[in-house]
């Protein structure tokens, strides 16, 4: 059987799988923006459900930390900080305030977060939630630092190949690629490459930690990443329907991802 990376060519017109027959017809790159394109859509679904949603009166005594997805701050992952915290979880921001930094040096920071936010919980790890990048550093931060957290849930994210994407972040990858080089250090560790030498991806390449959860849920009609690299071995890997852009909006993931977390807060 040819391994899926061996045909992963994002120059190849394809569409993602679980798209409607019309968008299917169409060539693969605008199949994959029209896609995206229900992102919008997705904005009013998670409206509308926020204002029909309640304030839980008992609260799970766990944190969960959120990391925004590539080139998003914090302020990106509002939404799912209110699904959060209306579920009775205690929030822990990542202070990120666009995910563009090295993941080497992105997972440090959230480690030094992690640390801060344990520290005062008495020494209980955290649960963390990452969407796209964010669900890469997730893993990262849990492979890297297990003594700090408990479950990682990611949200689109290709954790078998962090550079199975097409077409929409590449210009913004690839300036990242050349600003990257200009760091002595980084060049060296040949960073925003698949061959990067640094300790955050040496660790993703390593058994994840088996005290550590590890759920990745994902979509086939994904536009932004290819699905597959998306489903891991040894996680549990759940799809969802909906777009790669809209994943930590549209109601019913985010009631998935809340019920999850709290089927784990007791076990884990």
């Amino acid at each position: 059987m040819v391994d899926w990376r061996e045909v992963h060519l994002p120059d190849v017109h394809w569409a993602p799988r679980g798209l409607p027959g019309t968008l299917k017809s169409l060539p693969g790159w605008v199949a994959r923006a029209a896609s995206e394109s229900r992102f919008a859509g997705e904005i009013v679904e998670f409206e509308k459900a926020f204002l029909r949603q309640r304030q839980v009166v008992t609260p799970v005594d766990r944190q969960v930390l959120v990391v925004p997805g590539f080139g998003f701050g914090d302020p990106a992952t509002l939404p799912m900080q209110v699904a959060v915290k209306r579920a009775g979880f205690r929030v822990v921001r990542s202070e990120i305030l666009a995910n563009v930094r090295c993941s080497d040096r992105a997972v440090d920071r959230l480690a030094e977060v992690a640390k801060s936010a344990v520290d005062a919980d008495h020494g209980q790890r955290l649960m963390v939630v990452g969407h796209s990048r964010g669900g890469m550093l997730a893993r990262g931060l849990g492979a890297r630092h297990p003594e700090l957290v408990s479950t990682v849930v990611s949200l689109g994210a290709p954790l078998n190949d962090e550079f199975a994407f097409y077409e929409i972040p590449r210009p913004m990858v690839d300036v990242l690629k050349v600003v990257h080089q200009r760091d002595p250090e980084l060049r060296e560790r040949r960073c925003v490459t698949r061959d990067c030498t640094c300790p955050y991806m040496l660790a993703t390449h390593r058994p994840f930690p088996p005290d550590v959860e590890l759920i990745s849920y994902y979509t086939t009609s994904d536009g932004i990443v290819d699905w597959r690299a998306c489903v891991v071995p040894g996680a549990e890997n759940i799809e969802v329907p909906g777009s790669h852009l809209g994943m930590g909006l549209r109601p019913q993931t985010v009631d998935l991802v809340i019920d999850r977390l709290i089927a784990s807060a007791g076990r884990f």
